[in-house]
């Protein structure tokens, strides 16, 4: 499911008017995985929507930090400093969680940290930073096109065996 849901979007749908858009796309996908993962005992959903979200999220990071905050960086360097800085924290709590099986009670506890950690960051990027590119006198034509580029590249090598973004690698 999210395989599908993130090709789907590799293969053109980022909106050329608003890659913004794209984003709070992403944003909602991921707190529905969060609630399908929270909102169930049957620990095979779990397992499943948990990859899910570490996946989601590693291709949400990776795409907004290689091509989208470069590009907005000048309308408010404070605000994007800070979101990088919710990744990093998100990247961290991925690896843990790559460490362990869900199930375990440190994968639910870290899972919770995360969820926290991603609703907090997407709230401000939804409420702030969001407005302000949309707001702002840059081509967003140009930085969804650049958006798509990336993404259709990164999924390309992920699908040929690659091990495309990991957490903490340094590709964020």
């Amino acid at each position: 499911m999210a395989q599908n849901n993130l090709q789907a979007r590799s293969r053109g749908s980022v909106s050329l008017d608003d890659p913004t858009q794209s984003l709070l796309h992403d944003h909602n996908y991921v707190r529905q995985l969060l609630q399908h993962y929270f909102g169930t005992e049957d620990e095979r959903v779990r397992q499943q929507a948990g990859q899910q979200i570490c996946d989601a999220l590693l291709m949400h990071t990776t795409l907004e930090e290689a091509v989208f905050y470069p590009h907005v960086q000048a309308l408010d360097p404070a605000l994007v400093e800070k979101c990088e800085d919710d990744h990093q924290v998100a990247d961290e709590l991925l690896v843990q969680l790559q460490e362990l099986q869900p199930g375990e009670p440190a994968y639910d506890e870290l899972m919770q940290q995360l969820q926290d950690s991603v609703i907090a960051h997407m709230d401000i990027e939804e409420q702030q930073l969001f407005p302000a590119v949309r707001s702002a006198a840059i081509d967003l034509q140009d930085l969804a096109l650049r958006m798509q580029a990336y993404e259709a590249n990164l999924i390309s090598t992920q699908a040929s065996g690659g091990r495309g973004a990991q957490p903490g690698s340094g590709l964020h």
